[in-house]
């Protein structure tokens, strides 16, 4: 399969740190770390869980 471009590291090359840095970073891209809200940060991920499932509870009811 043909992962972000980069065929060779694929099939196995010398560079397999390389696309381990290229999947780890796509990873990092969609993981919320912290919030900013009017209240403060809110940093943690069980603060997160926290504080987004109260949010979608008062915004779409229990």
């Amino acid at each position: 399969a043909l992962r972000a471009k980069v065929w060779k590291i694929v099939q196995g090359g010398d560079n397999t740190q390389f696309f381990h840095m290229i999947a780890n970073g796509k990873h990092r891209k969609k993981k919320i770390f912290q919030l900013e809200q009017d209240e403060g940060t809110i940093i943690g991920h069980e603060n997160l869980k926290v504080y987004i499932s109260n949010y979608y509870k008062q915004f779409f009811g229990a």
